[in-house]
Protein backbone atom coordinates (compact mmCIF):
# COMPACT_ATOMS: atom_id res chain seq x y z
CA UNK A 1 0.00 0.00 0.00
CA UNK A 2 1.43 3.57 -1.04
CA UNK A 3 1.03 6.16 1.62
CA UNK A 4 0.73 9.78 0.46
CA UNK A 5 2.89 11.95 2.04
CA UNK A 6 2.04 13.00 5.37
CA UNK A 7 0.15 10.30 6.63
CA UNK A 8 0.97 7.94 8.86
CA UNK A 9 0.66 4.28 9.30
CA UNK A 10 -1.70 5.31 12.33
CA UNK A 11 -3.99 7.58 10.50
CA UNK A 12 -4.14 5.22 7.44
CA UNK A 13 -4.92 2.43 9.83
CA UNK A 14 -8.09 4.55 11.70
CA UNK A 15 -9.74 5.70 8.05
CA UNK A 16 -9.60 1.99 7.09
CA UNK A 17 -11.58 1.04 10.28
CA UNK A 18 -13.86 4.04 9.48
CA UNK A 19 -14.22 2.85 5.92
CA UNK A 20 -14.95 -0.72 6.99
CA UNK A 21 -17.03 0.49 9.97
CA UNK A 22 -19.43 1.59 7.14
CA UNK A 23 -19.03 -1.27 4.99
CA UNK A 24 -20.63 -3.42 7.56
CA UNK A 25 -23.28 -0.72 8.47
CA UNK A 26 -24.06 -0.98 4.61
CA UNK A 27 -24.26 -4.27 4.60
CA UNK A 28 -26.49 -4.23 7.79
CA UNK A 29 -28.96 -2.03 6.30
CA UNK A 30 -28.86 -3.98 2.89
CA UNK A 31 -29.99 -6.95 5.03
CA UNK A 32 -32.69 -5.51 6.70
CA UNK A 33 -34.10 -4.26 3.37
CA UNK A 34 -33.74 -7.67 2.11
CA UNK A 35 -36.54 -8.36 5.23
CA UNK A 36 -38.72 -5.80 5.30
CA UNK A 37 -39.19 -5.29 1.99
CA UNK A 38 -38.21 -8.01 -0.07
CA UNK A 39 -40.07 -10.15 2.67
CA UNK A 40 -36.45 -12.43 2.92
CA UNK A 41 -36.81 -15.18 5.14
CA UNK A 42 -32.72 -14.99 5.84
CA UNK A 43 -32.38 -11.88 7.70
CA UNK A 44 -28.48 -12.48 7.03
CA UNK A 45 -28.32 -12.68 3.53
CA UNK A 46 -28.19 -9.22 1.60
CA UNK A 47 -29.69 -7.74 -1.12
CA UNK A 48 -27.14 -8.15 -3.48
CA UNK A 49 -26.46 -11.45 -2.63
CA UNK A 50 -30.21 -12.51 -2.64
CA UNK A 51 -30.25 -11.11 -6.35
CA UNK A 52 -26.99 -13.34 -7.05
CA UNK A 53 -28.22 -16.24 -6.09
CA UNK A 54 -31.73 -15.90 -7.36
CA UNK A 55 -30.79 -14.26 -10.67
CA UNK A 56 -30.75 -16.92 -12.75
CA UNK A 57 -34.29 -19.05 -11.73
CA UNK A 58 -36.30 -15.41 -11.26
CA UNK A 59 -36.16 -12.77 -13.86
CA UNK A 60 -36.98 -9.68 -11.38
CA UNK A 61 -34.45 -10.90 -9.14
CA UNK A 62 -32.14 -11.30 -12.42
CA UNK A 63 -33.02 -7.39 -13.76
CA UNK A 64 -32.40 -6.14 -10.19
CA UNK A 65 -28.90 -7.85 -10.48
CA UNK A 66 -27.99 -6.12 -13.32
CA UNK A 67 -28.81 -2.80 -12.35
CA UNK A 68 -27.16 -3.12 -9.03
CA UNK A 69 -24.20 -4.83 -10.52
CA UNK A 70 -24.45 -1.12 -12.62
CA UNK A 71 -24.62 1.18 -10.01
CA UNK A 72 -21.57 -0.49 -8.08
CA UNK A 73 -19.59 -0.89 -11.64
CA UNK A 74 -17.24 1.58 -10.96
CA UNK A 75 -16.13 0.63 -7.53
CA UNK A 76 -16.40 -3.19 -7.54
CA UNK A 77 -17.02 -5.26 -10.38
CA UNK A 78 -19.00 -8.16 -10.09
CA UNK A 79 -20.60 -6.58 -6.64
CA UNK A 80 -24.22 -9.16 -6.69
CA UNK A 81 -21.55 -12.45 -6.91
CA UNK A 82 -18.95 -10.82 -4.56
CA UNK A 83 -22.04 -9.96 -1.89
CA UNK A 84 -23.49 -13.59 -2.28
CA UNK A 85 -19.65 -15.32 -1.06
CA UNK A 86 -19.35 -12.60 1.07
CA UNK A 87 -22.89 -13.83 2.59
CA UNK A 88 -21.64 -17.84 2.56
CA UNK A 89 -18.62 -17.02 4.18
CA UNK A 90 -19.97 -14.95 7.18
CA UNK A 91 -22.58 -17.71 7.40
CA UNK A 92 -19.46 -20.68 7.36
CA UNK A 93 -17.76 -18.57 9.78
CA UNK A 94 -20.56 -18.11 12.26
CA UNK A 95 -20.77 -22.08 11.93
CA UNK A 96 -17.74 -22.44 12.27
CA UNK A 97 -17.36 -20.07 15.62
CA UNK A 98 -21.15 -21.25 16.86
Amino acid sequence: MIIPEGVTVVTTAILYAIFQYFIRIGDAISQLLNVIVFFGTNPNESVSGRAHRLGRTHKPWGWLEIAIDWVFSPIQPKHCEESHNADISRAAKFLREG
